[in-house]
């Protein structure tokens, strides 16, 4: 059960430009795997001048954790650098569209993501929300300098 949530919502979002790298396989509860792809990124992004304090920390999750076999899951880690940036060999940059996101806010330990996943999914199918296939996480902390440890982080489903 999930201890903290602020709110789920409808909300407009901005469209985002992602630079991110790629996983294939597994990730749920693998907090190691997410720092070594965030810090790939962060690398790449900071000698360029993109970390500032308007950067964003995203998580895009591409494929159905449920139907989806575990080895062939894609994610895409990275944070939001200005519009026309340009990518290299490692890292890749994508456009996070516009529009409507059933946006799900919350203060997580690493071991409540699921939980709070399960909310955002049970209040889009109650509500009888049509969504896209764009699924991510919108971060808004670093979880090492909150008090608890926790994360504070949209999760964001877009809608159709």
């Amino acid at each position: 059960m999930v201890t903290a949530v602020s709110n789920i919502r409808i909300a407009d979002l901005p469209k985002l430009t992602l630079a991110y790298v790629r996983n294939v396989g597994p990730y749920m509860g693998d907090t190691e795997l997410f720092g070594r792809l965030f810090n790939q990124v962060m690398e790449w992004a900071t000698p360029k001048g993109h970390m500032t304090e308007a950067t964003e920390a995203i998580s895009v999750y591409h494929d159905d954790p449920y139907t989806v076999p575990i080895e062939k899951q894609r994610i895409s880690v990275g944070f939001t650098v200005p519009e026309g940036t340009v990518a290299n060999n490692n890292i890749r940059i994508m456009e996070i569209p516009a529009g409507k996101y059933v946006v799900g806010s919350y203060e997580l330990l690493p071991h409540e993501y699921g939980d709070a996943w399960m909310e955002v999914h049970n209040f889009i199918l109650n509500e009888g929300i049509q969504t896209t296939n764009l699924n991510f996480e919108l971060y808004k902390n670093d979880p090492d300098t909150h008090p608890e440890g926790r994360h504070i982080v949209d999760i964001c489903v877009g809608m159709k």
